[in-house]
């Protein structure tokens, strides 16, 4: 049996939860072991927001989450940033066993290519490039001495020293860049693989059900973080009669950014559905050739239909119920299902950002 290990990376977050001790913490406390990052993102954002933020609203009467809850959208967002990288990473490795490359018909080379979704150093190079442009942009732009007269010097000191670079930015940028290589990278791997359709597939998705999954699953958890941003800046707009935010309201780059963002989004899984698409097509096609000259070889003059033409009938027989399973084998991997839920995905993002930019 194939090991799934074998095709899972361990994730930036995991690293980091371990190397601070919260992997023996998660074995040392009583009931079922918790997952070691998500008792590190949870005491992380505890520590930020029961803490922190609590004392901001309570003693300095400082911005906090108490009045202004679109301020949470950020830890929602890490928080789905730390279900789904997992799930991703998890099921990524769950959908290569499920195609077989271990049974020998995937040559050894592209095999080894399926093993981890990204590479460790790619990840790495991706968050430190984050981190650098997280400051950048602290320092930069927004200004230190303004985050600290709005949020206070506590909130300040921990969110850039411990929650947005250990917590915040490792879990939204690996799930990104996961994301990317599900939808860019899976499916050239694919390709190159030469992978087999399975025609005796009962779904009839060739055995490509777990691929279509992953895709469209990944698209959910794009579609969420997306979500989550657009109310993170607009809730003070459209609540302004409840939430009082320091913050300037959203200018029209906004607007443009989420629907760059949203565009974005919808072409990677446009372009996904399509290279598996071409590959499942062509699979199905070289074996309906295949089937087509031992048809050629069952007859005696494969241009005349009778009875009599047939020369071989269990031959002839065998093949047409072959040809049956061939031809009901979806060249996607998705199902009409499948395909109404994406699509609402698709179109929500985009319908709420339009609303909030139409006029009165």
């Amino acid at each position: 049996m194939s090991d799934v290990r074998r095709y899972r990376n361990d994730l930036l977050i995991e690293i980091i939860a371990r190397r601070l001790g919260f992997e023996r913490l998660s074995e040392w406390l009583p009931g079922p072991d918790i997952y070691p990052p998500y008792l590190f993102v949870a005491v992380g954002l505890f520590v930020e927001y029961g803490f922190f933020d609590t004392y901001n609203y309570f003693v300095t009467g400082k911005s906090s989450f108490i009045s202004q809850p679109n301020s949470l959208a950020i830890p929602l967002m890490t928080l789905l940033a730390v279900v789904g990288v997992r799930y991703l990473h998890d099921e990524y490795a769950d959908a290569v066993v499920s195609l077989h490359i271990d049974d020998g018909h995937v040559d050894e080379s592209h095999r080894k290519r399926f093993e981890g979704l990204l590479s460790l150093r790619a990840r790495l190079m991706a968050y430190g490039g984050a981190l650098v442009a997280n400051y950048a942009f602290v320092f930069g732009v927004l200004g230190i001495g303004e985050l600290v007269s709005i949020s206070g010097v506590g909130l300040v000191l921990y969110g850039q020293l411990v929650s947005f670079p250990l917590i915040v930015i490792p879990t939204l940028v690996e799930l990104a860049i996961s994301y990317v290589a599900v939808h860019l990278i899976v499916p050239r791997r694919l390709a190159r693989a030469d992978v087999d359709l399975f025609f005796y597939d009962p779904r009839n998705l060739g055995g490509f059900e777990p691929i279509g999954q992953l895709l469209k699953r990944s698209y959910y958890i794009y579609t969420g973080v997306l979500l989550l941003w657009f109310l993170q800046t607009h809730a003070p707009v459209l609540l302004a009669g409840v939430i009082d935010s320091p913050y300037p309201a959203p200018g029209p780059i906004y607007q443009v950014a989420i629907s760059a963002i949203w565009f974005v989004g919808v072409l990677s899984i446009g372009y996904s559905m399509y290279r598996v698409h071409t590959l499942m097509e062509s699979k199905r096609e070289e074996r309906m050739a295949e089937l087509e000259r031992e048809i050629r070889t069952a007859v005696d003059d494969p241009y005349r239909v009778h009875p009599d033409n047939v020369d071989d009938w269990d031959r002839y027989e065998e093949v047409q119920e072959t040809i049956a399973h061939v031809r009901n084998t979806s060249t996607y991997p998705t199902t009409f299902a499948m395909w109404s839920q994406i699509f609402v995905s698709v179109l929500l993002p985009q319908v709420l950002n339009m609303a909030v930019s139409l006029p009165g």
